[in-house]
């Protein structure tokens, strides 16, 4: 049964694939999963390496490049994942696991046990247990990704995607005011706190103003007056 856990202690078995996640670029070529034609695999040597490529594709390891504020954060977005996602597929899954680091994915290897399901099946229907393993992985990274949750974190703590998500709205005034109000937002909702350090605006969102500073600054004296910011 597909399940995902936060382990107490930090989780140090390997894994055959690792991706750092760029939630700007599509998922499915960051995963690099390898799918399997039918008309293709009848030539590509024996059912042992079927087996191989499904082994392959079950172990992978994402990683955020930033950590969830808490672990309800990420749990809350994983149970949801597993009710959404995880009930589409009826077979070609594998549990996910993670520790309280809360800033990686990982999808688990099938153990010795979990492997019986697919090592006796037939080579069309071990091609459609790898392609759904495939689709189901990139259906949950997809998932989490969109996430409200997630995109909140991503646009606070993830400095590459902030920079390059505010740099493709740095013309229009609209967007970056859309942008900015979006940041505070997502600060207030992810700490539960309400203030945020005005240096901190600056280093993150300042730069992004440069064809509207006036924009920049009215904004701040609004959220200082609404007692938003400090410092």
């Amino acid at each position: 049964m597909t399940q995902f856990n936060i382990l107490r202690e930090t989780y140090s078995c390997g894994f055959h694939n690792h991706t750092s996640l760029d939630p700007l670029k599509p998922i499915e070529h960051q995963l690099n999963r390898k799918r399997i034609q039918t008309r293709a695999c009848r030539n590509q040597g024996p059912t042992s390496s079927l087996k191989q490529i499904i082994g392959r594709n079950s172990s992978l390891r994402i990683d955020f490049g930033w950590s969830f504020e808490g672990l309800s954060h990420y749990e809350k977005i994983m149970n949801e994942c597993l009710e959404q996602v995880g009930s589409k597929y009826t077979f070609g899954t594998t549990s996910m696991v993670s520790d309280q680091r809360c800033s990686w994915l990982g999808f688990i290897p099938f153990n010795i046990f979990e492997k019986t399901v697919y090592e006796d099946l037939s080579d069309d229907s071990m091609i459609k247990f790898n392609n759904e393993l495939v689709d189901f992985q990139i259906d949950v990274v997809n998932f989490i990704t969109n996430h409200k949750i997630f995109l909140q974190h991503s646009i606070t703590r993830n400095k590459s995607y902030r920079f390059e998500l505010l740099k493709s709205r740095r013309h229009d005034r609209g967007l970056l005011e859309d942008s900015y109000l979006y940041y505070m937002q997502s600060s207030k909702e992810i700490s539960q706190m309400n203030g945020v350090p005005r240096d901190l605006l600056e280093e993150h969102l300042g730069c992004h103003f440069l064809y509207h500073p006036d924009l920049f600054f009215e904004l701040l004296t609004l959220s200082a007056l609404k007692g938003e910011i400090y410092g």
